[in-house]
């Protein structure tokens, strides 16, 4: 009975520490993720301004103005949908707050472009979506923060 209940105590604590190693290892992988997430955003700050500017005059541009619209929607839908670690909840709460803000934007500025009412002078001067990608770069620390 003694040699069941050591090797009881001994499974529990071997599976206990799987555990922590598997929250540690996707913790480091959320972190990650949010990385190249944030630094996407960031990228994606710095294209949007000079590609509305050009949708004005050239409707070429408007195509590829409408794909990068679209790339960042979907990197957000994979973002609100994956696996959080509990260690990283807050900052992924605060995380789907800006991007759902952010995804808003980006379905006014489709819904523009589909309708043929874009205005990128409009957009630039009047924009969420360029403050809500510098909300968002500030929470960057933090998730760094979670891979150490």
């Amino acid at each position: 009975m003694m040699k069941w209940t050591a090797a009881i105590v001994l499974s529990t604590a071997l599976l206990g520490g799987c555990s922590l190693i598997d929250e540690a290892n996707n913790t480091l992988t959320y972190a990650s993720d949010m990385t190249e997430f944030l630094n996407e955003t960031q990228q994606f700050a710095s294209d949007v301004p000079a590609l509305l500017e050009d949708a004005a005059s050239n409707p070429d541009i408007v195509e590829d103005l409408q794909s990068q619209l679209e790339n960042m929607q979907q990197d957000i839908d994979a973002i609100q949908n994956m696996e959080v670690p509990a260690v990283a909840e807050d900052i992924h709460g605060q995380l789907l707050d800006y991007s759902g803000q952010l995804e808003s934007s980006i379905n006014d500025i489709l819904g523009k472009l589909e309708n043929g009412v874009l205005n990128p002078e409009e957009l630039l001067e009047n924009t969420e979506l360029l403050t809500t990608i510098e909300e968002l770069q500030e929470l960057q620390k933090n998730i760094e923060d979670l891979g150490q």
